[in-house]
């Protein structure tokens, strides 16, 4: 006898959706039944320990044999495009590592000696729901009866309901000897769990069944794996990328080589591509490698030639006339047919500035503020109505049924000439040294800069995955909010006079006037700083940058609400957006010898940290012979419920700058 499928599918489905933090649930379940295998007061949690590997594999096993996709936590799915799946591979990493972790000191002490045995803290009880339950109380408890559903998955339960003739008596000794196994206690159950003893029926009259089921039958069906799997989790990519090009679609990635910049937005368009299947026609992405010897828009844009192949024209006459489509032209007429207006594109350049990206980019960069706005009339565009009249009759010679030549015959029908359509996004890939060329304001005045940092070797050789820069976000969500972003560029919607009015559309996502107000004073207040103590060394910073910083802060809470945090959350942890959207906008243009920079650096650092031209270090420096310029003690930053490590991103990189340009003179935020 065994739980049917649509039971156990069921079963996940609600307790993905309950208040059980991701891991925290899976993880002291794993604790507290290795345990009790162990018969012991504490127990080691390490591959060594088969105890732990057999409450694992109990309590995680997915059935499937596939490393990538071993383990299922059926608490970890309730974000948009969460697996919920772990590897094989490192399979102590996941609650060992947790364990350790600062929340779980009220719950879990752990010994210094090797292996590290772990046991449980006197007076746990009272810190188990702050650890394990979100905050949100709209969301259900975790029902005992899903989890034991769960943990009886695929295993033949006759023995145990053995004397039992209906279905809830059934499921109640199911429950019993879950309980019984896993040692909870009455005092975890109350703290944690929904009691009812009836489990939904899912309009399946057999919760009970004869054969076993399949677990690709009850498993997450989007999480299942494909013949083609990568290497790669494609639900999960890059919140950092993603909040950036929601706020513009222009980003750049920087960082020395090999930190995964490439990885980070191919996986990224790779994940979509996936996520749309055969909702798409044709590569929504492609992978452009920049040369040393780009100097002009032709290797991206193509050009006319009067050497193709011959063929007879309207008129009767014969024509030599052709033109060199690129995949890059391809790409953004894919992008403009109608069937595609709100599915994003990327063109990805490796290697951006291998040449000076403001002679091949140039015609993009032009009209890259302007896209959504510009029409046939406009007199400004990539490719004009000529050459795109040619190029129509060259796909139409080509491929006539493809979304690319569609696409080129409808622009020509209605008199339109190529311009960027608003569903295109950019993202470049930027190594510096002697090879390479430095970016003029120009371009970083239209990009958000990302830096990536090298890793220790043992953060990744020893990690069961990769980490994303910035963390994590689902694909579904992803989508979801670049697709607001190509809305907004269609409607203009941050067309505003003054910048700081685009926080009040948090509003519609639940925000507090009086949280949208603080925001405010504090962002107006850190670029004010910013823009005082930089401008007298040659980098003010004009209405672009402004108003892309106050995008990103809305881009970046929007992206956390869509992520799952609430609101409560988010506002606890926005200066996050605030450290971030400084350190992408307003730093990357830093650059210069140590006679012209002097101390700014530091004195930028210190005011960030909340100091005045007072203090110790002083948010002040000399310029030339006497004049001083500084922050007013009136002018000085303060964080409501500050915990004094706000900005660390943005001071951690002044103070790198700075301490490189002591040492070696000359500095630049991309280094």
């Amino acid at each position: 006898m065994y739980l049917s499928a649509t039971q156990i599918k069921g079963a996940i489905s609600r307790l993905g959706e309950s208040r059980a933090k991701r891991t925290t649930l899976f993880d002291f379940l794993i604790v507290k039944r290795t345990l009790a295998i162990k018969a012991a007061e504490s127990v080691s949690i390490a591959e060594s320990e088969p105890a732990f590997i057999e409450a694992l594999e109990e309590i995680g096993a997915s059935g499937l044999q596939i490393p990538e996709h071993y383990y299922l936590n059926p608490f970890a799915i309730q974000e948009a495009g969460k697996s919920g799946f772990r590897p094989k591979r490192y399979r102590s990493n996941g609650t060992n590592s947790t364990i350790a972790g600062a929340p779980w000191q009220g719950v879990i002490a752990l010994t210094n000696t090797k292996p590290r045995k772990a046991s449980l803290r006197a007076g746990y009880e009272a810190e188990l729901a702050r650890l394990i339950l979100a905050s949100d109380e709209k969301k259900p408890l975790p029902s005992l009866t899903d989890i034991a559903v769960w943990y009886w998955r695929g295993q033949d339960v006759a023995g145990i309901v053995a004397g039992s003739t209906t279905d809830e008596a059934r499921l109640e000794k199911l429950r019993s000897e879950f309980v019984s196994r896993v040692h909870l206690l009455p005092t975890e159950i109350a703290a944690l769990f929904d009691q009812a003893l009836d489990a939904p029926v899912d309009d399946d009259p057999d919760i009970f069944v004869d054969e076993k089921p399949d677990p690709e039958d009850y498993l997450p069906s989007k999480a299942l794996p494909t013949e083609a799997t990568p290497a790669e989790n494609l639900a999960e990519v890059s919140f950092d990328l993603v909040a950036a090009l929601t706020a513009k679609n222009f980003t750049i990635l920087t960082g020395p080589s090999g930190t995964g910049k490439s990885r980070a937005a191919l996986k990224l368009s790779e994940g979509l591509q996936r996520l749309y299947g055969a909702n798409v026609a044709g590569s929504i992405f492609e992978l452009v490698t920049v040369g040393p010897d780009w100097t002009s828009p032709k290797r991206l844009l193509g050009f006319r030639t009067p050497f193709g192949k011959e063929r007879t024209l309207a008129d009767g006459s014969i024509s030599h006339d052709s033109y060199e489509i690129t995949p890059t032209v391809r790409l953004i007429l894919r992008a403009s047919h109608s069937d595609a207006a709100d599915i994003p594109h990327f063109l990805i350049f490796d290697e951006m500035n291998l040449s000076h990206v403001e002679r091949y980019f140039a015609p993009f960069l032009s009209l890259m503020e302007a896209a959504g706005i510009l029409d046939a009339e406009s007199g400004v565009s990539l490719i004009d109505s000529d050459d795109l009249r040619t190029i129509a009759r060259v796909l139409q010679d080509e491929s006539p049924d493809s979304p690319e030549a569609a696409a080129a015959r409808t622009m020509l029908a209605e008199g339109r000439d190529l311009i960027l359509p608003p569903n295109l996004f950019f993202v470049g890939t930027v190594n510096i040294d002697e090879t390479t060329y430095m970016f003029s304001p120009k371009v970083l005045d239209r990009a958000h800069v990302i830096e990536l940092s090298a890793e220790r070797p043992s953060s990744y050789l020893l990690a069961a995955t990769r980490e994303e820069p910035g963390g994590t976000i689902g694909i579904d969500a992803a989508d979801e909010l670049l697709k607001r972003s190509i809305i907004a560029r269609e409607t203009q919607k941050f067309a505003v006079s003054n910048p700081v009015t685009i926080l009040d559309g948090l509003v519609e996502s639940g925000f507090e006037n009086s949280d949208i107000a603080v925001i405010k004073e504090i962002s107006v207040k850190v670029l004010d700083g910013a823009y005082d103590l930089l401008q007298p060394v040659g980098f003010p910073f004009g209405y672009r940058v402004v108003k892309e910083f106050f995008v990103y802060l809305r881009s970046w809470m929007e992206a956390k609400a869509a992520s799952g945090l609430p609101k409560a959350g988010i506002m606890a942890e926005w200066t996050n957006a605030l450290d971030k959207a400084l350190l992408q906008k307003v730093l990357p243009k830093i650059h210069g010898n140590r006679r012209a920079l002097g101390t700014s650096l530091s004195a930028l650092s210190a005011f960030l940290e909340g100091k005045d031209e007072g203090s110790q270090p002083p948010a002040a420096y000399s310029l030339g012979t006497g004049t001083k310029i500084g922050i007013t003690a009136a002018g000085a930053l303060t964080f409501p419920g500050s915990v004094g490590d706000e900005l660390p991103l943005s001071r951690r990189k002044l103070a790198t700058m700075h301490d490189r340009l002591l040492a070696t003179g000359y500095i630049s935020f991309v280094s």
